[in-house]
């Protein structure tokens, strides 16, 4: 479903992603590992459109999507939560799905000057449909109340709803369980397996190795912007250019 091939980003000379190549498969939860500073947040600016990368190709589903804006890239179908939380703080939680539904809405603004029946019922819909999401992050209760005044963990889950609204075939995680304890990961690992369940191709950045052994099928590690391993979570933790990159050369 997603490649990258040869992927590179380079700035001002110095480069933050180099020659990177990455397989997910259709339907997989792949996660993507590395110590700070490796990269992991740039690849994903690369595949959703935020940035461009520097030479290198990135296909989604047999379309080049490495020269399309963001706005193109959701609309074919990807979508992502970001490692700083970017929620409209000013709305409710509830106004926050719908804003991601409406890539998906039919109803255009001239429905809503002159077809105000076919725009009512489309609101509608959109509104039960939003507020379902809610429902399947445990927040349901607060969907009136703005955004910027939940939790932590509440906008975490906030912020990964939105990112279903707009239906997608693929998801990128950047760091989803920051500032989570325990009890609240595993809910989340919960929630990306469900999404597994459903269809969706996750790709998710995470640093708690606990959760990337609950959900994934494979690993990519990054470091200094290349990929130096893949394959199975246990089969990586125990990669001793994995170790070296973690815990550094002992002489």
């Amino acid at each position: 479903m997603l490649e990258l091939h040869h992927v590179s980003r380079e700035f001002g000379g110095l480069a933050a992603l180099c020659q990177v190549k990455m397989v997910v498969p259709q339907g997989k939860v792949v996660g993507l590992i590395g110590p700070n500073g490796a990269g992991k947040t740039t690849l994903l600016n690369c595949i959703s459109g935020l940035d461009s990368p520097t030479s290198g190709e990135i296909i989604f589903d047999g379309t080049p999507i490495h020269s399309r804006s963001p706005h193109r890239i959701t609309a074919l179908g990807v979508s992502r939560t970001y490692q700083n939380i970017r929620l409209f703080k000013e709305m409710t939680t509830l106004e926050n799905v719908i804003v991601g539904q409406h890539i998906h809405g039919r109803s255009t603004l001239l429905h809503s000057m002159f077809v105000w029946p076919y725009h009512w019922r489309e609101e509608s819909r959109l509104k039960k449909d939003a507020l379902a999401l809610l429902e399947r992050f445990n927040i349901g209760s607060v969907a009136h109340v703005h955004a910027g005044t939940l939790s932590y963990g509440d906008q975490r889950r906030l912020e990964m709803a939105r990112a279903l609204a707009t239906r997608p075939r693929l998801v990128l995680l950047d760091e989803p369980t920051a500032g989570m304890n325990a009890v609240e990961t595993h809910q989340l690992g919960e929630q990306i397996l469900r999404m597994h369940a459903d269809g969706i191709t996750v790709v998710v950045v995470e640093h708690d190795m606990a959760l990337i052994g609950q959900v994934c099928d494979e690993v990519y590690v990054l470091n200094f912007g290349e990929m130096i391993a893949n394959g199975a979570p246990q089969a990586v933790k125990q990669d001793p250019k994995v170790i070296e990159a973690y815990l550094g050369h002992e002489d």
